[in-house]
C-alpha cells in the first residue's frame, strides 16, 4: 500500500508559502476528518457518490497526470535537480536526458519480461550509475552525518483555523475520490480476494493515525493512492515487504543525515523518474478497459479530460459526479411525467397494437 503527500496540501503550501506549523496543523485536522468518517461509518453512504464510473474517471485522470509528468521530466534539459542544462556533442545537438530516457525505457521492458530482477531496482541502479557518472558532484559537500530526531509540537489555534479552510477543505474530496475508493478498488483489481482488507474503513484509519503522528511532529500529511497501487505492482511489488524496504531508507535518511538530502537524491536523473512516471501511467490507464455504457464512458472521458486540462482531479470527478446523478435526475423526471400523465393522453387517438 503506498503512502505519499496529500497532494492539494502540498501544491497549495507551496504556491502560498504556508508555514510548517500550518501544514502540520493541517494533518491534524485530516486525522480527525478521516477517523471521524472510520468510526461512525459515514463512509458507506459517502461511497454511494462515487460508482464505478466515477471511480475509473479518477483513475484515468491520474494516469494521465502522471504520464504528462514523466514526459515533462524526460523533457528537462536540466537532467539533474539544480544541474545544468545538458546536450550531447554532435553535428546535431542532441538532449541528454532523452538519451537516458530511452535507454531507461528499454531497459525497463527488458526487466519486465526477465522477472529476475524488479524492473523499477534495475531502473533505479541504472539512473544512480549515470548520476555517479554524469551527476553534480560538489552538490553533495552539503551533507551532513548526525543524529537528526524530530521533535512533538503543536500548532496554534490560528494555525488550525488557517488550514482548515485554505488546504484541508480541497484536500478532503480528494482524498476520498483517489485515496479511498480508487485506491481499494485498484487493489481489488490487481490482488483479487487477497485485497479484502483493502475496505474503505481501513484505508481511513490508516491515512488518520498517520496524520496524527505527522502532525504532532510538525511533518508533511500523507495518504494513500491508487496510482501508487498500480506503480508499487507493475514494477514489482507484491507484499508489504516493498514498504519495509523503503521505509528503511527514508528512516536512515531523516535519522542519520542531519540536513539536506536532497543532492543525494538528486543523483536520480529526471528523465529516469520520468520514464518510470510515465510507464506507471499507461498501466494505470487500462483499468478503465472493463467500464461499459456511452454514459459511464462519457463521464469516465470527462472526468480524466478536466483533470488533465485543470491538474485538479476534484474538480475532474466532481463534474462527473454532476453529469452522473444529473443524468438520473432526468430519467426520473421523465419516469415521474408519465406515472402522472392521465390515461389515455396522449396515446388515445392511437390504435391497439394487435
Amino acid at each position: 500500500m503506498p503512502v505519499q503527500p496529500l497532494k492539494a496540501v502540498s501544491a497549495i503550501a507551496i504556491a502560498t508559502g504556508l508555514s510548517a506549523s500550518v501544514i502540520a496543523a493541517s494533518g491534524l485536522l485530516m486525522a480527525v476528518v478521516l477517523l471521524f468518517l472510520a468510526l461512525t461509518g459515514i463512509i458507506t453512504a459517502v461511497a454511494k457518490l462515487f460508482p464505478k464510473a466515477i471511480i475509473r474517471g479518477i483513475q484515468l485522470g491520474v494516469a494521465l497526470l502522471l504520464i504528462k509528468a514523466g514526459v515533462a521530466l524526460a523533457n528537462k534539459p536540466q537532467v539533474f535537480i539544480g544541474g545544468q542544462a545538458a546536450t550531447l556533442n554532435s553535428s546535431v545537438d542532441v538532449p541528454v536526458g532523452w538519451l537516458l530516457a530511452i535507454a531507461s525505457g528499454i531497459l525497463l521492458i527488458v526487466f519486465l519480461r526477465k522477472r529476475w530482477l524488479p524492473a523499477s531496482l534495475a531502473v533505479l541502479i541504472f539512473g544512480l550509475g549515470a548520476g555517479v557518472l554524469l551527476g553534480p558532484f560538489e552538490e553533495l559537500a552539503q551533507l551532513r552525518l548526525g543524529l537528526a530526531f524530530p521533535s512533538l509540537g503543536l500548532p496554534s489555534l490560528s494555525d488550525f483555523s488557517t488550514a482548515l479552510l485554505i488546504l484541508v477543505i480541497p484536500q478532503v474530496p480528494l482524498t476520498l475520490g483517489n485515496a479511498v475508493f480508487a485506491t481499494a478498488d485498484t487493489a481489488r483489481s490487481y490482488f483479487g480476494a487477497k485485497a479484502q482488507r483493502v475496505t474503505h474503513r481501513s484505508l481511513l484509519t490508516t491515512m488518520g493515525v498517520a496524520n496524527l503522528a505527522a502532525g504532532a511532529l510538525g511533518e508533511v500529511p500523507v495518504c494513500h493512492g491508487s496510482g501508487g497501487v498500480t506503480a508499487h505492482f507493475r514494477l514489482g511489488a507484491r507484499t508489504g515487504g516493498a514498504n519495509l524496504m523503503i521505509g528503511s531508507v527514508f528512516l536512515a535518511l531523516a535519522l542519520f543525515v542531519d540536513g539536506n538530502v536532497l543532492p543525494l537524491l538528486s543523483l536520480i536523473p529526471y528523465p529516469v523518474l520520468g520514464v518510470m512516471l510515465a510507464f506507471v501511467g499507461l498501466q494505470h490507464a487500462l483499468l478503465v478497459r472493463d467500464l461499459r455504457g456511452w454514459l459511464n464512458i462519457a463521464v469516465a472521458i470527462l472526468i480524466a479530460v478536466v483533470t488533465l486540462a485543470t491538474s485538479n482531479l476534484a474538480l475532474g470527478f466532481a463534474l462527473g459526479i454532476a453529469l452522473l446523478q444529473g443524468r438520473k435526475l432526468v430519467g426520473a423526471l421523465g419516469r415521474l411525467a408519465v406515472a402522472l400523465r392521465p390515461e389515455g393522453h396522449p396515446r388515445q387517438n392511437r390504435p391497439t397494437p394487435l
